[in-house]
């Protein structure tokens, strides 16, 4: 009986020590899957600031987009009319260069007589 009772007991110190380590172990373990949790919450807010930035940035981009399509629309008229007014202008030129080569002709045959 004395044998068997220091039998059970060592057995169940040795229960208690194994129980004791495999507490330790959780305890371990559950420190580790709440820093791996903080992690978790940290990326996931780092993933929500990029893509807020990034919507952010997309928007910053269409509208200068916009602005710059508005600017080349307004370049575009400006040139449309600049080509206009020198196409006037060199109608004019014409006009002004056949009258002065026919008043040429009229003063060379006029100096001819």
């Amino acid at each position: 009986m004395q044998t068997s009772a220091t039998k059970y007991g060592d057995d169940l110190r040795s229960t208690k020590t194994e129980i004791a380590d495999l507490n330790r172990m959780i305890q371990r373990l559950q420190s580790e899957i709440d820093a791996v949790k903080g992690q978790r919450a940290n990326l996931e807010n780092q993933i929500a600031e990029a893509e807020e930035r990034g919507e952010i940035a997309v928007r910053d981009a269409k509208a200068r987009i916009k602005d710059l399509e508005d600017a080349l629309q307004r370049a575009k008229q400006d040139m449309a009319r600049q080509i206009r007014e020198y196409q006037d202008l060199m109608n004019v030129k014409l006009a002004l260069d056949i009258e002065i080569a026919t008043y040429r002709k009229l003063l060379e045959g006029e100096e001819d007589r």
